[in-house]
Order: C-alpha cells, then structure tokens, then sequence
C-alpha cells in the first residue's frame, strides 16, 4: 500500500473514532465476556500497556490487582471518557494521546510487564505499518512479559453463514477484491471498510483488515514474539505472546 494511503486512513480513524464516540463508547461500556480470560496473564503491581485503548474499559478485568495502567489512543474523546469513568476508581492509571503518523512510543524499552492491544491492529493499513507497531509493542515489553493481541475475524464459517449469526463482513472484502480487479481501489486485498453510524446520522467508513489467524501469528514472530497461544474466540482471533 502507498504510503500516502496509509497515512491518509491513518488520519481518518483518527478524526472518524472522535466522530463517533459517544455511540461507540455507549456499546462498549464493559468488557466482551467471551475475552474475559485474557485478563489472568496480569499479576498484583504489574505495568500494563493497553494500545488502542479506546474509553479503557480492559481495566474491567483488572479489578483488585492494584496494577500500573497506561492506555494509549488516536481518539482523545474516546480517551476522556475512559478518564471520566476509571480516574477516580483505579488508584494508578494513565490515558495518553497517540499521533497516528508517529510511529514510536513515548515508552522506553522493556517498560511493560504485559501488552494489550484488543481490536486494533485490523485498523492498520499496509504490511510495513503494521510490522513497525508490532515491534514497537515488542520493544516495550519486558524480557518474559506477555502480550495479548486480538483482531476481529471477518472469515465466516460454514456453519456461521448457515445459520445467518455472522454479520456478512466478507461481502466487504470481496466488494474491495472487485474494485482492485477493476483498478478502482487503493485498498490491500482482504481489506475492506465497514460502516458505521453514530445517534446523529453521522458515517465512518472505518478501515478494517481481514486477518487469518496464521498472519497474525507470523507478524509477531517476525519481530521477535514467541507465540504461547493462537486461537478463535467467538468473532475474534487471539494470540497470546512472549518476549
């Protein structure tokens, strides 16, 4: 992908998440439960690391174990909600602003027990960027840390399209595999846009990428994770890591 594309999504996810946050952060005010078990790779007093951390709601996992949180996202309206709601109740938290054209972390190496990133990486467009922020979580974790990194999985199952529960997202990709084809897209293949509109009638076509679990296990091979754990849970693929 050119990397002025890459740049212009870049900035689009930026301004379209600060479009929308109060819808966004009303359907997301807790924690999916089907994810609720990633939360037990944290110990009592560990660094933790949420990128993308939208209105910080993974605290919810974090209950009672007196942790250091730093949450780090494009959004700042998403990230003032995350202070109204967690300041107060979680004695050591942090909500930071992220650049999304920077490509660096304001974190120095091995700084993170652990590292989150839930739902993120599929708004990242282009192989390079994506393979520079996994080595940037890469170079944040500790020697031994953990990180847990999961995308939405936009592949349907058989059964899932059987039974019509899975919203039809591959529609979307094959739409974007017809306009490559055509020379109408700027887009990678297997990427797609999936609408989204807020209680005032206002779209963000929000840029997605269609994992397959094994290419989200060998991105975080590549720059240096081993990978403890590889799996589907529910609509999402999860990989649990270490440094």
């Amino acid at each position: 992908m050119k990397q002025k594309i890459v740049e212009k999504i870049l900035v689009e996810t930026e301004k379209g998440y600060d479009l929308i946050f109060g819808k966004f952060s009303a359907t997301r005010k807790n924690f999916w439960g089907s994810l609720e078990s990633i939360g037990g790779y944290i110990k009592k007093g560990d660094r933790v690391f949420d990128f993308g951390c939208g209105n910080g709601r993974l605290l919810e996992l974090f209950v009672g174990k007196n942790i250091e949180y730093f949450g780090a996202d494009v959004s700042e309206k998403l990230l003032e909600e995350g202070r109204k709601k967690y300041v107060s109740i979680f004695p050591d938290v942090s909500f930071s602003k992220i650049d999304p054209l920077q490509t660096s972390l304001p974190f120095p190496d091995d700084y993170f027990n652990a590292v989150y990133s839930i739902a993120v990486f599929h708004h990242f467009p282009g192989d390079k960027y994506r393979e520079v922020m996994a080595k940037e979580l890469f170079r944040v974790c500790r020697p031994g840390g953990k990180a847990v990194i999961t995308v939405w999985n936009l592949w349907p199952t058989f059964a899932s399209l059987w039974r019509g529960k899975q919203k039809k997202y591959h529609k979307n990709i094959f739409e974007n595999w017809k306009n490559k084809i055509l020379g109408k897209s700027d887009l990678d293949w297997n990427d797609c846009r999936i609408t989204f509109t807020n209680n005032e009638g206002k779209v963000f076509n929000r840029y997605h990428h269609a994992f397959i679990l094994r290419e989200l296990k060998v991105l975080f091979s590549k720059v240096g994770f081993s990978v403890l754990e590889a799996k589907k849970i529910g609509n999402n693929l999860v990989v649990v890591l270490e440094k």
